[in-house]
């Protein structure tokens, strides 16, 4: 959705100057920074022993935010601020504990993994962490083609599409071929929602990639690469939980797959005539028949906990962009475009099949891949039931 932020109670003038302020400083780092990809600050405690620290911020600027009020229409905010930590104990031991800055002014643990990885086809990993799921969840904010999370990803989370639980994963056929399976706390433990009975979520994913393998680490992916490598990757996930929606008097079965794929393509030898990067994803989502419950619900807010929100229905997304070979100043441009639409379940969100749809142009400034890339977008949201709105958003993110 276009409400990307929290909102604060300020003048238009005030949220320029401190969206200006927010992307000056981390633009100001940036200068400090090399230009190759980095693993932050890293102290090595002898053989293969160490621990890593590094921080991601992203900062936008919104217009005409459709859910704000009047008097409230805009809103500036450093919309996500996290910490990067990992570590490694023995050859085949590590553990990474990322931290996130809630809106609400609250820390969260993003991921809390003790990972055992022995070999590259096989490795095991327990805590919070990523569930297997599509290509937009597995890339997080910071790895996408476009700033704002696609509205058609709705696999649940208890954050920020983690949750608790154990997953085994690995690489195979020269690192062409990825998979990823676990089990995990699942979807709508609470009293007044439809898991008492505490059943967990299944979930896996498989990829092929046709080309050149993803340089990505784990099982995790991105929606662009910017010329590193020629990309042709299919995936197929999925995710079950008995009783994994609606309310304690009227439960259901949750279900749901989805098939993606990712075309990036450098033209001419070293990408000379630029990086051609074309994107899509389809989804069906399951309720068995039942409404689940609402987003958040008995939560201090929709953020918090892994409760409600699922919706029935069948969804998909295109996109598609271009990185332009020449730079402009210190990095350059990449136009882009992306289509979503969610069609919920006929007769059961109203009469017929009501869609929330959402378009998006615009264009990334890339200083420094995923590490420093401005954002400018406009998008249009028409939500299920009410009048489309224009938006206009201006956004940066800074990783090191």
């Amino acid at each position: 959705m276009i409400a990307l932020a929290s909102r604060f109670s300020m003048s238009r003038k005030e949220n320029l100057l401190r969206c200006g302020s927010i992307l000056s400083i981390c633009a100001a780092f940036s200068a400090l920074a090399p230009t190759e990809s980095r693993a932050a600050v890293t102290v090595n405690f002898g053989k293969d022993q160490f621990f890593t620290l590094g921080v991601g911020v992203r900062a936008q600027y919104l217009s005409k935010d459709p859910a704000a009020t009047p008097s409230n229409s805009s809103a500036a905010s450093a919309s996500d601020f996290r910490v990067y930590m990992g570590a490694q104990f023995h050859k085949y031991v590590k553990a990474t504990l990322n931290l996130e800055r809630l809106r609400d002014g609250n820390w969260n643990v993003l991921d809390g993994i003790l990972q055992v990885e022995p070999w590259k086809a096989f490795n095991v990993w327990g805590g919070r962490m990523l569930t297997p799921s599509d290509r937009s969840n597995l890339d997080g904010p910071y790895f996408l083609s476009t700033y704002a999370f696609p509205i058609v990803s709705q696999y649940p989370g208890a954050w920020s599409g983690r949750d608790d639980g154990l997953a085994v994963w690995g690489k195979l056929m020269k690192d062409h071929f990825r998979y990823v399976a676990g089990v995990y706390r699942g979807h709508n433990w609470q009293r007044d929602a439809s898991n008492r009975g505490e059943h967990p979520l299944f979930a896996a994913r498989l990829e092929y990639n046709f080309l050149d393998p993803e340089p990505s680490p784990a099982y995790y992916t991105a929606s662009t690469y910017y010329g590193k490598a020629d990309i042709l990757a299919i995936g197929l996930a999925g995710q079950y939980e008995t009783d994994g929606v609606g309310t304690a008097q009227q439960k259901g079965d949750y279900k749901a797959w989805n098939i993606d794929g990712l075309f990036e393509k450098k033209i001419g030898p070293d990408a000379r005539y630029g990086v051609y990067t074309l994107e899509g994803a389809y989804y069906q989502y399951y309720t068995d028949g039942v409404k689940d419950i609402a987003a958040g619900h008995g939560q201090r807010s929709p953020d918090y906990g892994n409760v409600g929100g699922i919706n029935d229905g069948t969804a998909f997304l295109a996109s598609t962009a271009y990185l332009i070979p020449y730079k402009l100043g210190w990095g350059r441009i990449q136009p882009l475009v992306r289509y979503q639409q969610f069609r919920f379940k006929k007769d059961m969100y109203g009469a017929g099949h009501p869609k929330t749809t959402q378009f998006d142009a615009g264009a990334n400034y890339v200083m420094d891949g995923h590490n420093l890339r401005f954002t400018f977008d406009y998008v249009r949201y028409k939500p299920m039931g009410t009048r489309a709105s224009n938006a206009f958003l201006l956004g940066m993110q800074f990783q090191y």
